[in-house]
């Protein structure tokens, strides 16, 4: 098989032409409302934790440079294919990102994985040294969070915005605290 890179590959490969099969999240929708309500209508945007993509390649396809990361190699595979750049690691090891490298971030879920773990404080540090200085973090957790708390543990940053929605999280339906946060 050809390249996807070449011009007629796009067209007639099957792995370019297959749609991310869920919508995206009500989180990621609440977070690119509210950035185009900022005049914010592109930059470079890190989703950790991205799984299938799906909110990854909503904000390909609304002008935004998407990066995504996941442990899994299986759910990155031709992610690339929809114009995100897969990079496959733990969000609780080193982010081979140089400092202030994103303008944006989004988790829907992934640090309410690792709220309780050892990797929290290391998650915390690694998000706010790969996000410039007044850059916007979409945190998506279960509703059962407590603010307080999440605005303790992330001092660096201000909460600008936040709702409470369902969505559909690991193939069931949550219940979610979405937060935007805005590093200070």
């Amino acid at each position: 098989m050809e390249s996807p890179d070449v011009p007629w590959a796009k067209r007639d490969d099957a792995r370019v032409r297959k749609r991310i099969d869920q919508k995206p999240s009500r989180a990621a929708v609440f977070f690119l409302e509210f950035l185009k309500s900022a005049g914010i209508e592109g930059g470079r945007l890190v989703d950790i934790g991205c799984g299938a993509g799906r909110n990854a390649v909503l904000f390909v396809e609304n002008g935004f440079e998407v990066h995504a990361v996941d442990r899994s190699d299986d759910v990155l595979k031709d992610i690339d294919l929809h114009g995100v750049m897969p990079h496959c690691h733990s969000v609780t090891d080193c982010w081979l990102f140089e400092d202030g490298f994103f303008d944006l971030a989004i988790d829907i879920f992934c640090f309410s994985e690792h709220a309780n773990s050892e990797g929290k404080g290391f998650y915390i540090s690694e998000l706010t040294r790969v996000l410039k200085t007044g850059g916007y973090a979409l945190l998506s957790v279960p509703e059962g969070f407590a603010k307080g708390k999440i605005e303790a543990d992330f001092a660096g940053f201000e909460i600008v915005a936040s709702e409470t929605s369902e969505d559909i999280i690991y193939g069931k339906k949550e219940k979610a605290l979405n937060l935007i946060l805005k590093k200070k």
